[in-house]
């Protein structure tokens, strides 16, 4: 649990965050746009994620000078990422496991851009999400990425509305002002919570869940397992839910490797380098830096 001090450091990081998100976010080369044109234009964006992800999210997709902060170019997503968005998407009921290395966003795309393009769809496809991390703490973090985007992401706002939640990611669940739900959930904590009414979560994803210290004891391994398969697998809305895990293998002994094994779990693993040595996220590294990220 995180001391007083800790989460008040933690609220200053985040509003400096938002600051970022704000500035860098602003529309004013939309300024001559009409009503017609910013229809198609978000049209367009809601049918093309990696269009979605450059337009809504350039302060995670733009490479800057690191002595001027001055803009380079755009990263664009790998196909892989594409690729993933296009798989929860399209399988309304999933259960599937990211396994991509270090550096490559899976928790970026998985907690923050899939989610929110699923959002704001033309038919919302989540009204419910649910966070879950090594501890309620780490969960809550990750919230404020999402809440940070709803409330000061101006390109967001200007094409959406805007989402002033009524409560803070601090407090481990907010309901953004279109309604859909964020909750927060630690490792192994009890599933209470996971219904708003009675509306199940339609989108439920763990980051990182596994540890060195959990992966010693094959017993907590195998609870905390059955905790995801029953508490989490029997959370999701029937026939509409996607479960999502993304992490790096630390240990055959760990719950990551026992949900790839799984039946009916669809697993996507990505290697940094490719069959012809090549780095697969080619606009974010080199050859040499890929090497670095090599399992």
């Amino acid at each position: 649990m995180a001391t007083a001090a800790e989460k008040k450091q933690a609220y200053e990081q985040w509003k400096e965050h938002c600051k970022r998100v704000q500035s860098i976010t602003d529309t004013a080369l939309l300024a001559g746009e009409t009503p017609a044109q910013k229809d198609r234009r978000i049209l367009r964006l809601q049918g093309n994620y990696a269009a979605f992800c450059e337009y809504y999210f350039p302060h995670f997709l733009t490479l800057r000078d690191k002595t001027t902060g001055e803009v380079i170019r755009t990263i664009h997503n790998a196909p892989f990422h594409n690729a993933a968005a296009a798989k929860v998407k399209g399988t309304p009921n999933l259960k599937a496991v990211f396994m991509w290395p270090r550096g490559h966003a899976k928790s970026t795309h998985m907690d923050i851009f899939v989610p929110l393009w699923l959002m704001f769809q033309p038919k919302r496809l989540i009204n419910f999400m649910v966070v879950v991390g090594k501890s309620e703490d780490s969960a809550t973090r990750l919230l404020g990425d999402i809440q940070a985007e709803l409330e000061h992401n101006q390109r967001i706002i200007a094409d959406f509305g805007k989402q002033q939640g009524n409560a803070s990611w601090q407090d481990g669940e907010f309901k953004a002002a279109n309604g859909v739900k964020f909750l927060a959930c630690g490792r192994g904590q009890s599933p209470r919570g996971l219904r708003d009414r009675e509306a199940r979560p339609a989108y439920i994803v763990i980051d990182e869940l596994d540890d060195d210290e959990l992966c010693r004891n094959e017993k907590r391994v195998h609870d905390i397992t059955d905790w995801v398969k029953e508490a989490l697998f029997g959370a999701l809305d029937v026939g509409r839910g996607r479960f999502i895990m993304v992490g790096n293998l630390i240990s055959k002994n760990s719950v990551l490797a026992n949900l790839t094994k799984t039946k009916g779990v669809h697993v996507s693993v990505i290697k940094a380098i490719d069959k012809n040595g090549e780095p697969v996220w080619r606009e974010k590294w080199t050859k040499e830096e890929a090497q670095e990220y090599r399992d």
